[in-house]
């Protein structure tokens, strides 16, 4: 077994030797993970949804039940590893695990890390539902595919008590959507997904991308103007990263566009330098976006939902209690509430920030915030 060419081994590495690997076609021939091995408690309490303000960090646990994608994204490798063809475990099968997760390992939530878990909205429809009836809320990391979000998958998700999704909005302009990321969706899909949510009670991050080789700065401001337009809970602004095996890496090797190490930067650094733009230039811009969309113009802070909107902001003073736009934007939603006590301890905290930190006066003169009163 151990000298399949599916076994990375030093010996293979050292003399260079390529490996090779079979797919399962039938994904219940593999075994349910052995979750005694590890302190469950601990395990539990997952961190990687800690920056999304409405859930219990608690018992969280995260299962795949497909593998495959057949889309051809220009920013993901996933096909590297799991091919192109959708694999998935049966129904019943997910139903087996849901609930051994549920009543032998006390998992509260089930995180679906699907790469694309809406391949078969019939499929995706049963297993909802079998969470629904299991009584374990749900939740999507990884961006949905926008265009299988019809209002009956949103009100079915809504149902079964999912009062939040991430969505794979990606960028704000159809040019840089169909000709370079190669995505299956267009403006209007995003535009009529994220207004049903709103109608229907469901929070939504919008997962957006700069930065990438082709993209120009004209499509950045169109991106911009377009999603001031939409009102999503909160957008989560990344810089392009050159994964090995996506086509986005491939463009950058052959165009020598990469200005640093791509190991880690995890959509966070901007290592991509095109005719176009500088790395620079991308790094300031996402942040800047962030400011404007999830502060300055604040979809719920817009729309008078004063509470709502203190959520993020809470949260983003939780995860980094240095944030001046966090606090200003906090205490204008407690003055809108009548807390006058925590409106003037915040006003107070913004002003101490701003008076020490150059960096938060730039923003803050950028985009012409008005003293406190």
């Amino acid at each position: 077994m151990r000298t399949h060419l599916s076994w990375i081994t030093k010996g293979q590495i050292e003399n260079k030797q390529s490996f090779q690997h079979d797919f399962i076609e039938n994904l219940d021939e593999i075994p349910f993970y052995d979750y005694a091995i590890l302190n469950t408690d601990e395990y539990g309490l997952n961190p990687t949804i800690s920056s999304y303000a409405s859930f219990d960090k608690k018992y969280i646990f995260h299962i795949a039940t497909s593998r495959g994608c057949p889309h051809h994204c220009c920013f993901c490798s996933s096909h590297t590893i799991h091919g192109r063809k959708m694999r998935y475990h049966s129904v019943s099968r997910v139903r087996e695990d849901l609930t051994c997760l549920r009543d032998e390992y006390g998992a509260k939530m089930i995180g679906f890390q699907d790469d694309h878990f809406m391949a078969d909205k019939q499929r995706a429809f049963e297993i909802i539902n079998i969470a629904k009836e299991l009584e374990m809320p749900v939740f999507f990391q990884s961006g949905l595919a926008l265009y299988a979000l019809d209002r009956k998958m949103l009100e079915t998700i809504k149902s079964a008590g999912l009062n939040q999704l991430v969505l794979a909005v990606e960028s704000g302009s159809n040019r840089v959507i169909k000709e370079i990321m190669h995505k299956p969706i267009n403006l209007s899909i995003i535009k009529r997904v994220i207004s049903d949510c709103r109608q229907l009670g469901i929070d939504t991050d919008a997962n957006i991308l700069i930065g990438l080789p082709g993209e120009t700065k004209q499509d950045i401001e169109d991106t911009r103007a377009f999603l001031k337009t939409l009102d999503a809970t909160w957008f989560r602004i990344y810089v392009a990263t050159p994964l090995v095996g996506s086509e986005m890496f491939d463009i950058c090797i052959k165009n020598n566009y990469l200005c640093g190490s791509y190991i880690g930067c995890d959509f966070k650094r901007a290592v991509i330098e095109t005719e176009d733009f500088t790395s620079e230039y991308i790094q300031k811009k996402a942040y800047s976006l962030n400011l404007e969309l999830n502060f300055v113009r604040n979809s719920d802070f817009r729309l008078g939902n004063y509470k709502k909107a203190l959520e993020g902001f809470e949260n983003t003073i939780t995860v980094k209690d240095d944030h001046a736009f966090a606090y200003y934007f906090a205490a204008k939603c407690y003055k809108m509430m009548a807390f006058v006590e925590r409106y003037q301890a915040y006003k107070v905290k913004y002003q101490e920030i701003i008076d020490e930190s150059a960096f938060w006066r730039g923003y803050a003169n950028q985009f012409d915030l008005v003293t406190l009163e």
